[in-house]
Formats: structure tokens, sequence, C-alpha cells
């Protein structure tokens, strides 16, 4: 993946100095570079499809106007995530809303074995719990939704999110220790719950 998005931001780095040289093509250009990439987050982050288009909109209307701030010795991507990540997390603060599936969260969170999870009476826990995971990301703080994302989502590395959220490498661990932690005991603790009322009917 470093590979990949390192000759991604060569070529960002190109269709930016086109831009600010007048090439307004050049924009649309960067876009449908990183387009999928920034769209993937906000779809982890933000619930209702409308939403969605018009948070990666907005999130593209503020890096064209900030485009001539920008450091053309450091990576694109590290940029340009960061201001999706502000976006995405002051949106959540105002809607607080979220929903997020993600088969290696589910995985890493259930401890389901990935060769069992083809079955249809896995598929079935599958679902059931993304549908329970979408609930209980909503008592993440913002932040550690936003770690959780770029980390099983993007495949960050602690030291990449650290320089988007603005925190240490050991920070981001801890955080996302912490995130998954509250996640598996939050969801453990609603099996047991479920476990009761099953006993008490059957």
């Amino acid at each position: 993946m470093e590979q990949d998005v390192t000759q991604l931001n060569k070529e960002a780095l190109q269709h930016i100095q086109m831009y600010l040289a007048g090439n307004s093509r050049s924009f649309h250009a960067l876009v449908q570079l990183f387009g999928p990439r920034v769209l993937g987050i906000v779809r982890k982050m933000v619930y209702s499809y409308h939403d969605v288009e018009d948070l990666h909109n907005e999130i593209w209307l503020k890096v064209a106007q900030h485009l001539h701030k920008f450091d053309t010795t450091l990576p694109f991507h590290s940029w340009l995530y960061r201001i999706a990540s502000n976006a995405c997390i002051d949106f959540l603060r105002k809607k607080k809303e979220i929903a997020m599936e993600d088969d290696q969260l589910f995985h890493q969170v259930n401890k389901l074995p990935v060769n069992e999870a083809n079955t249809p009476e896995n598929l079935l826990l599958q679902k059931e719990f993304r549908s329970q995971l979408n609930s209980l990301l909503a008592r993440l703080d913002e932040t550690d939704r936003l770690i959780v994302t770029l980390r099983f989502t993007e495949g960050m590395s602690y030291d990449d999110i650290g320089s988007i959220v603005g925190m240490s490498k050991n920070t981001v661990g801890t955080r996302l220790f912490r995130a998954r932690k509250q996640l598996k005991d939050l969801l453990e603790k609603q099996m047991e719950e479920r476990r009761i009322v099953d006993a008490a009917l059957g």
C-alpha cells in the first residue's frame, strides 16, 4: 500500500502544480486520483447517503480553497486526509450519527476465523454483528472512530494516523486498543443480555 500511495502522491503533485499554474482541469484529475479513497473514509464515518455526497463535495471544496497553502515537500495524502478527517469529525459532532461496516474490524473484535466467515450461518451472524457495531460505534469518541476507520479501512500506520489526528504514535496505539476493547466489551454485554432474555423466554 505504501508504494501505491507514494506513486499517487507523485501524480498528485504534478496535478497540483498544473492547477496552481492555472490549469483548472488538473483539479478534476486530482479528485479522480484520490476521490475514491476520500469517499471511502467518509462512507465509513457517516451513515446517510446524501450526507456522504454532501460531505465529500465539501471536502474537495475546502481542498480547492486551501491548495495554495499545501507544502509540496510533504505527502499530499496526509494533508488531504487531515482535511477529510476534520470535516468528518465536525460533521459527526453536529449530527451525532455514524455507521461502519468493515470485515477486518468485525474479525478483530469478534475473533471470527476468516476461513469460517463465508458459511451461511456466519454470514447471518456477521450481518447481525455489523448492525450492532453500527450502533455501538456511536458511543465512541469521534476521534477514536476516525482512528479505527483510518487503521482498518485505509490500513494506515500509527505514524500516519498520528500525523493526521495530531497525536503521537503511542497515543494512537493506546486509543485504538481502548476503542477495540470498548467495542468488544459492549458486544459481549449485549450478547449476555440476549442470552438472559432467550433463557427466560425458553
